[in-house]
């Protein structure tokens, strides 16, 4: 009779364990918090980009890599990331553009600006690079300058395109930076206006 009472409890014992380990997996499998790896947004590309390491190499890619940074910047993003983005932009400004525009200002400036654009409902749709051949270079006292033409499609209302043309110097170190932009005049433009 003593082994009936053993197997008895034997069984007892491998059931409740059994059970006991049925709910800990159910628990865990329920309340597990999933690993994810989410793919960093264009933002976040942007603003983590080594620009000590991958600088653009030619005028056009310093003017497209700064459009890109302008297309993201008016889109809703948080004050850090704009501001993020904005410290990464100053990284492709010739030094003597940060001289007449310092930190405080830029991001004041561009404050303004982002809450101008929401409020009118203004972004950049897209952006487009005239002929390569319309680029002008030129070299003066031993400085080379290039001047890079960019269309830009805005939306607001609907949709509208300004043109604006980059000049950019090389420096010290050979890397092509912006010295200055201006609106080209719709007289000057070359764009058609549908």
């Amino acid at each position: 009779m003593g082994s009936a009472k053993q197997r008895t409890l034997i069984t007892i014992f491998v059931m409740s364990t059994i059970a006991v380990l049925v709910i800990l997996l159910y628990h865990y499998l329920v309340n597990r918090t999933e690993v994810s790896i989410e793919e960093p947004t264009e933002v976040e590309v942007l603003i983590n980009k080594d620009l000590e390491l991958y600088y653009p190499a030619t005028p056009k890619e310093v003017v497209k890599l700064y459009s890109n940074m302008l297309q993201n910047l008016y889109t809703e993003l948080e004050e850090d990331e704009y501001k993020a983005l904005g410290l990464k932009m100053r990284e492709l400004y010739d030094e003597e553009l940060l001289e007449i525009n310092s930190l405080d200002k830029h991001i004041n400036q561009l404050s303004n600006e982002i809450l101008e654009w929401k409020n009118a409902k203004r972004r950049i749709v897209n952006f487009s690079f005239d002929n390569d051949k319309d680029n002008l270079s030129r070299v003066e006292d031993g400085v080379e300058y290039q001047i890079n033409n960019v269309s830009y499609t805005f939306e607001e209302r609907s949709k509208f395109i300004e043109d604006y043309s980059f000049i950019l110097r090389k420096d010290e170190n050979n890397r092509w930076k912006i010295l200055g932009w201006r609106l080209i005049p719709q007289s000057e433009s070359n764009n058609d206006i549908d």
